[in-house]
């Protein structure tokens, strides 16, 4: 039996994600617990164990979602399906990045969300088309490479002044959780392996200034 956990923001949502996936899934899924906020959803993802989450992109106002990829690096073995806005919500891509399997727009029928489910249990990617085509863009370069993002360069300028991730939280008035998002963001962006060759990148191409 599929074992999925709901999270969203919205009553709503959650109460008509149930009602699909249970009427869907009758005999292959159960939802095992739904989460109005990200801590709900780590709480819940602890105590149940979830195969998957049904992740609302909505659940994370961050722009680089920071609260899904906590989960992600708090709890790998549940895999987290993203429900955007659309088939054209750009933040698709970014809840790649941060760590969900797949993606699908909020529109997706019963049964669509529990084939995806299977499928990213099984390894495969799910992506509406137009994401799919974006994602080949940037792939292939036919999008200029990504910049910094302010917070990510102000992250970088305190790792080259020698700060720990924990000082740098208490700098920034952020948590460490997010300090280490950001910067794990900057090194995928800067092809970078280590918190050093980071900055020594961004200094290169005249992204931070010390």
């Amino acid at each position: 039996m599929l074992r999925v956990l709901i999270a969203s923001p919205y009553p709503a949502m959650r109460v008509g994600l149930h009602a699909l996936l249970e009427d869907a899934g009758r005999g292959v899924a159960t939802v095992v617990g739904e989460a109005d906020s990200v801590e709900v959803a780590l709480e819940w993802t602890r105590a149940t164990q979830p195969q998957v989450v049904f992740f609302d992109l909505a659940l994370d106002p961050d722009d680089e979602l920071s609260g899904l990829w906590r989960l992600r690096q708090a709890y790998p073995s549940a895999a987290v399906l993203a429900l955007a806005d659309s088939n054209r919500d750009s933040r698709m891509l970014t809840a790649l990045q941060a760590g969900a399997r797949g993606c699908l727009p909020k529109t997706a029928t019963g049964p669509e969300l529990i084939e995806a489910a299977q499928g990213i249990l099984d390894g495969e990617p799910i992506l509406p088309a137009s994401a799919t085509a974006a994602l080949l863009e940037q792939l292939r370069g036919d999008r200029p490479t990504e910049t910094l993002t302010p917070r990510e360069s102000e992250v970088l300028r305190h790792v080259a002044a020698g700060l720990t991730n924990k000082a740098i939280a208490l700098r920034l008035g952020i948590s460490e959780h997010t300090v280490k998002f950001h910067l794990g963001s900057a090194m995928s962006k800067l092809g970078a392996a280590s918190r050093a060759e980071a900055v020594a990148v961004a200094m290169r191409r005249g992204l931070i200034s010390v």
